[in-house]
C-alpha cells in the first residue's frame, strides 16, 4: 500500500515496470508510484517460502526496501513521509508482527492468546515513545478504556 495515487493509476505504471522487468532496472524515488513498482516485481520475484518465519521475513525485507527511510520528508509533497510503523498480518496463523522504524527489533501478537471474545475487557499494548519491544508481546497487553469512534453512532 502507498500513499498515492489511487490505486486504480498505480495499476497502469505498475504495468509500464512490469514490461521494462525488474532485473533491467527499477524506480528508485520515494515517489509513492516508484515504491509502488518495486514492491510489486519483489513480491512476484522473491521465493512462496513455505515455512512461515521465511515467508514473513521476505515481506518484511521488501517493506525495507520500500519504506521512505526515517527522517525524510518533502514540504512540497506532503504524502511523502517517512514509513514509521511496518506491520505483517499472518491471517492464517493469527500472528501480526510490527516493527518500527525507531526501535531494532521486530514484535508480534499471537492473537489467540488475546481475549477477544463479546463483553471481553479492553486491552491495549503502549506504543507511545516506540518502546523497545522483542518477540511474542500479548502478555504485555493492559487494561485501557475503550477509545471513541470518530464516526457518529447510528441510531
Amino acid at each position: 500500500m502507498t500513499n498515492s495515487p489511487p490505486f486504480d493509476e498505480q495499476i497502469p505504471l505498475n504495468a509500464y515496470w512490469e514490461e521494462i522487468g525488474g532485473l533491467t532496472f527499477l524506480p528508485g524515488t520515494n515517489r509513492a508510484s516508484d515504491r509502488f513498482a518495486r514492491a510489486s516485481y519483489y513480491l512476484n520475484a522473491v521465493p512462496k517460502f513455505k515455512a512461515r518465519r521465511k515467508a514473513v521475513g521476505a515481506v518484511f525485507s521488501i517493506m525495507r526496501n520500500v519504506s521512505v527511510p526515517l527522517g525524510i520528508t518533502d514540504a512540497a509533497r506532503p504524502n511523502i513521509a517517512s514509513t514509521i510503523w511496518r506491520t505483517v498480518a499472518d491471517q492464517k496463523s493469527r500472528i501480526y508482527y510490527f516493527e518500527s522504524a525507531i526501535s531494532p527489533n521486530i514484535f508480534w501478537v499471537k492473537m489467540d492468546k488475546l481475549n477477544l471474545q463479546e463483553g471481553a475487557d479492553p486491552m491495549k499494548l503502549e506504543l507511545k515513545g516506540h518502546p523497545i519491544l522483542a518477540g511474542e508481546v500479548s502478555a504485555e497487553f493492559e487494561p485501557a478504556d475503550p477509545f471513541d469512534w470518530l464516526a457518529p453512532e447510528e441510531s
